[in-house]
């Protein structure tokens, strides 16, 4: 197995022997997705010009961090979009028994606003892990707006996306982590090509 994966045969050599084992896990057509990320990935960053890791993502300048809340009228919107650095391991975010939805702006409301998608959320003391595909949305379309009564974790793989709240919206791009605190959202892909994202949802517990 190469070592140096600095050049474009061992990027190459790299997705090739990825795939091989992806092909023996999954099936070859999720393999060849994955792998494909990557090379996509990879190819962009160098157009760039930025410093990429073997899994193509780029990160130059940090982590994006967008975190989402509320307002005093309980509308969602982006309270902080921000460049996160600091090391090999910088903490992005974390929460508490005490405060499930994590630290938010001053005088922010501390309901929880109630779920209108039930079907996403995990048992309580539980969590869920997806993989989503959001193919082109057609013009016109109505957006999936939704909440759900979760901390939610998504790291951007491929494409661009486009987060919506009630006040607002901002573009993703590959690399890109989105922390949702309870808050109305929704996706949109205005691309002609998939977008691929992970998310993790982590139940909150209605507070008395």
């Amino acid at each position: 197995m190469p070592t140096d994966n600095r050049n474009e045969d061992g990027i190459e050599r790299h997705i090739i022997e990825r795939r091989a084992i992806l092909d023996v896990m999954f099936g070859a057509g999720i393999a060849g997705a994955v792998c494909g990320f990557a090379a996509n990935l990879n190819a962009a960053g160098q157009a760039r010009g930025a410093s990429s890791t073997s899994s193509g993502i780029t990160l130059a300048s940090g982590v994006r961090r967008i975190i989402t809340g509320h307002n005093a009228q309980g509308r969602s919107y982006i309270i902080q979009d921000d460049r996160v650095t600091g090391g090999a391991f910088p903490s992005l975010y974390k929460a508490t028994g005490d405060q499930p939805l994590g630290p938010g702006r001053a005088g922010e409301p501390q309901t929880i606003m109630p779920t209108d998608a039930p079907q996403l959320e995990p048992a309580l003391g539980g969590s869920s892990f997806h993989f989503v595909t959001l193919p082109p949305t057609a013009k016109g379309a109505k957006p999936g707006w939704h909440r759900t009564m979760t901390l939610d974790y998504n790291i951007l793989l491929g494409g661009e996306l486009v987060l919506m709240v009630d006040e607002g919206e901002t573009t993703l791009h590959p690399g890109d982590v989105v922390i949702q605190r309870n808050t109305m959202h929704a996706w949109r892909n205005d691309t002609n090509a998939p977008v691929y994202w992970v998310a993790v949802l982590v139940p909150i517990r209605r507070q008395a």
